[in-house]
């Protein structure tokens, strides 16, 4: 997955979907990743989290296995 830094304005729509992969820190004006895979169960709160960003920061990128 990626999040676009340049375009997060740190809504927290993606902290509150996944909290266990998206946290804004505290002073931070942004999202940011705390990890970089999900797994194969989490794939639709991803894809949820993606369409409900405001700021459309977030993409989905499939690696190569």
């Amino acid at each position: 997955m990626l999040l676009d830094t340049n375009l997060c304005n740190g809504y927290g729509v993606c902290v509150t979907i996944m909290p266990d992969v998206f946290d804004t820190p505290a002073g931070s004006p942004v999202a940011v990743l705390l990890r970089d895979r999900v797994e194969a169960d989490e794939t639709d709160d991803l894809d949820e989290a993606i369409r409900a960003c405001p700021a459309q920061a977030l993409a989905k990128r499939e690696l190569a296995s």
